[in-house]
């Protein structure tokens, strides 16, 4: 039984590599926010969930997809983001999938070759985002459907930055 326990108190080690302890890789630019804002901004998202989506539901206002991203940043620090999905891929900068931080903007070419669908990255490969099928869900980026649509992210997130939609409207 103490061998058992004395195992779950060993280091994990996907945090090393050749025995040797990994620094936490630092961001290239901070974005300026606390984990508390992140908390709030994941709290934000996450209060969205199962609404429906837009047009679906003659009881509750729903929501689409660039609606969802533009509700959410507008609620958490009075961000304005573009209107349309083609708009608001074309903000902030550009990130690799492989970069992605809680709060990236993701996008997917759900129509034709064209990008028409974003979601908001949640981390661990998932993203909240409205579906027309069951309003707003969580999805996981490696799930076929989306792994073959995906186009690009676009990090927004920068408290300090200057630009149009790397600040806050007061």
């Amino acid at each position: 039984m103490a061998f058992a326990l004395l195992i779950g108190c060993t280091p994990n080690p996907r945090y090393r590599v050749g025995g040797q302890e990994q620094p936490v890789p630092e961001l290239k630019e901070r974005s300026g926010y606390t984990t508390n804002d992140y908390i709030r901004l994941g709290t934000i998202m996450n209060s969205y969930l199962g609404k429906p989506y837009r047009g679906r539901s003659k009881y509750e206002e729903g929501v689409d997809c660039s609606s969802y991203t533009r509700r959410v940043f507008k609620e958490f620090d009075g961000r304005s983001i573009p209107r349309t999905v083609a708009e608001q891929y074309q903000t902030g900068q550009a990130v690799h999938r492989r970069e992605l931080m809680f709060g990236d903007l993701v996008f997917f070419r759900t129509v034709r070759d064209r990008v028409a669908h974003v979601g908001i990255y949640s981390g661990d490969g998932e993203f909240i985002h409205a579906s027309t099928s069951q309003g707003v869900m969580i999805s996981n980026l490696s799930e076929e459907y989306w792994a073959g649509r995906y186009a690009g992210a676009r990090r927004i997130l920068y408290k300090d930055s200057p630009g149009r939609y790397g600040r806050p409207e007061r």
